[in-house]
């Protein structure tokens, strides 16, 4: 799937279930927040449950009861791992997905289409990470964009590490999020800007490994 499809497929996703009625206001916000932690590369997100707090403010126990009712009303695929974060995948309960438009059908111009422009020099599409109103501190700025900014572009450079030093980096990505949320962030920015190294990855590497052997 390429990215444009992979980001309207995401988008299609959080419009369905932000019409839900039966979804809790706190629910739909964790679940825009998985919806943006999306990899593209590995088809899932893996934000631990104390990030997904941090970034909205509540406990580990709401974000549990909401990530519940996700899995239970079909909308989230839950893989629980040992020692570990889930792994999340979007997921439409059964009859709910839409279905493609078929190419050359006739569109009756008589029905209006709900359509709205987005704002010209923005891009209006649901990003990898972070939402740009979440409470995100860091210390420093690197590649051109600061921290704290939204940084949409997470996703894709997450999956060059991974393509660059090995699949191993996804387990990594998990381990470093959990010990801090602004470490994978800052690697993804240093490989945005050119300035990410070797040095950089055993660093992470060696962090990881102190921190199971802890």
């Amino acid at each position: 799937m390429d990215e444009r499809a992979f980001k309207r497929n995401k988008m299609q996703w959080v419009n369905a279930l932000s019409n839900e009625c039966e979804i809790r206001p706190t629910t739909f916000r964790i679940a825009y927040l998985i919806a943006d932690h999306q990899n593209q590369t590995v088809g899932f997100a893996w934000p631990s449950l104390a990030s997904l707090a941090n970034k909205i403010c509540m406990t580990t126990k709401s974000v549990h009861r909401a990530v519940d009712q996700l899995e239970e009303t079909g909308w989230l695929e839950v893989e629980r791992k040992a020692n570990c974060s889930n792994r999340y995948r979007l997921r439409w309960p059964p009859g709910r997905k839409p279905v493609p438009a078929l190419a050359g059908r006739k569109v009756d111009r008589n029905v209006p289409t709900e359509r709205q422009r987005s704002p010209s020099g923005r891009d209006a599409s649901v990003g990898r990470t972070y939402l740009s109103n979440q409470p995100k501190t860091f210390l420093i700025g690197l590649g051109g964009e600061g921290l704290g900014e939204r940084f949409k572009d997470r996703g894709k450079y997450e999956a060059q590490i991974v393509s660059d030093y090995g699949p191993d980096m996804i387990g990594v990505f998990e381990e470093l999020d959990r010990i801090d949320a602004t470490a994978v962030e800052q690697l993804c920015r240093k490989a945005k800007s050119g300035s990410l190294t070797p040095l950089d990855i055993s660093a992470a590497r060696l962090s990881v490994a102190k921190n199971r052997g802890s």
